[in-house]
């Protein structure tokens, strides 16, 4: 049976919301300026027009005609990272996501957010064949092009440096991507089906992340299936206004887990938080046209629980104890992304399984669920706010003393390596699959984040 889950109510849209819905959002907002207090793009720039109650205003204007959508409107709308953390610490929990996405939304379908942007979100990315294409063909043409890239360019958002002394380079490109060499099913108890959304990064850039995930939840006794006709989960498209694109993303998902005729998972998980945030919570209402598709999305949506969360569950249905005692190892901390503590509502789970890692020790880093500035496409469009966002991570992690920082989202791993690779190069950065299986391993073979058969 799939594991309980609220169903979010009929009538609250969030996708496309109608205007009446969107008004009375903006009207709920009284000016307090609560948001000012956690907003990272108000701490960057300490405009207004950062902070979510800015952005509300601008909206407001904009809706009675006084901005005519200018460039100014535009530019803070798109300068919202959408963390959620001005509705976390609001009086009046006003969905400042929601306005600023239905907004973008709007401009979208008008046309009106770049030609390039609304090309790659509406074309590329939803396609089978020409994303994979593209970066098959950037493999090999990587060393012509990437690692050429100034330093001080806008467009090396996400190149990674090499060792020291290399100039900024993207990150290798894999070979074979992961889901084309993924079993269709590994060995376990049968005790769980489990299927696994792998994610854009860990399918063309970072395997590991995804074979960590398939080994461990293997390990702990789950029948663990990889679809392959599965695609990106849309969130880059629904962030940026691109609802059609996202859609059409949905669809696809959807028939690769739980196909017409069957049969469904158990469980849907995916080693990036950011994923199972969007195909948890907005599959139902991009795909709510039709009764019987809603149907199945209202279903997908009630299987999807974050990785460390199925994790735990599968370690404690199997009554593996903690580890306990003095412990060696590199010291870890952790990073909480924002679609899984704000989002998803999941922060306990993932310290639960890092503490008791027998081969690893745990510290607490400081402001650890503080957005890191990834954003999706913020930081492409937003690169210098994106960059002075994240140096205030940076600063958590190295008080920290932490060899090792761990997260649970792909982006917020991207940015991370980046930002700490610029200020202290050496300190690793991996996903929580990775973590539990590297340093859950001990050499009597027993389970995962346990040390004892």
């Amino acid at each position: 049976m799939a594991p309980d889950k609220k169903i979010p109510p009929a009538g609250r849209k969030t996708v496309d919301p109608d205007d009446k819905r969107l008004k009375a959002e903006i009207d709920r907002c009284v000016r307090c300026g609560a948001c000012m207090a956690k907003c990272p793009v108000y701490f960057a720039t300490q405009r207004e027009g950062g902070v979510a109650r800015g952005k509300i205003a601008l909206t407001r204007a904009d809706e009675i005609g006084r901005l005519e959508g200018g460039k100014t409107f535009q530019f803070h709308l798109s300068a919202c990272l959408l963390c959620g953390s001005c509705m976390a610490v609001c009086p009046n929990q006003v969905d400042t996501p929601l306005i600023v996405q239905a907004e973008r939304a709007k401009l979208a379908k008008a046309k009106r957010t770049g030609r390039l942007k609304s090309f790659v979100l509406r074309k590329i990315l939803p396609s089978r064949r020409v994303l994979p294409r593209l970066l098959t063909g950037a493999r090999f043409t990587r060393a012509l092009w990437a690692a050429k890239v100034p330093g001080d360019s806008g467009l090396h958002i996400r190149f990674l440096r090499g060792p020291k002394g290399e100039r900024h380079r993207i990150p290798k490109i894999t070979k074979p991507f992961f889901i084309k060499r993924a079993k269709k099913e590994t060995e376990g108890s049968k005790a769980a089906d489990v299927a696994l959304f792998a994610g854009c990064v860990s399918n063309y850039l970072r395997p590991q992340a995804a074979e960590a995930a398939v080994s461990g939840l293997t390990r702990l006794g789950a029948s663990v299936t990889v679809p392959t006709d599965q695609s990106c989960c849309g969130l880059p498209a629904f962030g940026a206004g691109e609802t059609r694109a996202a859609r059409k993303l949905a669809i696809r998902n959807l028939d690769a887990f739980l196909p017409v005729d069957g049969p469904w998972p158990t469980y849907i998980t995916s080693p990036c938080a950011s994923c199972a945030y969007m195909l948890s919570k907005h599959m139902v209402e991009l795909l709510s046209d039709d009764a019987d598709t809603a149907r199945r999305a209202r279903e997908f949506e009630r299987r999807v629980v974050p990785f460390s969360s199925l994790w735990l569950k599968l370690q404690e249905d199997r009554g593996l104890p903690g580890s306990g005692g003095e412990k060696s190892g590199p010291l870890l901390t952790y990073h909480d992304p924002c679609h899984l503590k704000k989002g998803l509502s999941e922060s306990d789970a993932p310290r639960k399984l890092l503490t008791s890692l027998p081969n690893a020790r745990f510290v607490e880093m400081s402001d650890a669920d503080d957005c890191c500035g990834q954003g999706g496409s913020f930081c492409i469009s937003h690169y210098d706010l994106s960059v002075a966002i994240a140096k205030r991570k940076v600063e958590g992690v190295l008080n920290s003393g932490a060899d090792v920082l761990v997260t649970e989202c792909s982006g917020c791993l991207l940015q991370l390596a980046e930002a700490l690779n610029s200020q202290k190069p050496g300190i690793e950065v991996i996903l929580t699959s990775e973590a539990l299986l590297r340093f859950g391993r001990t050499d009597s073979g027993a389970g995962p984040g346990s040390d004892t058969g």
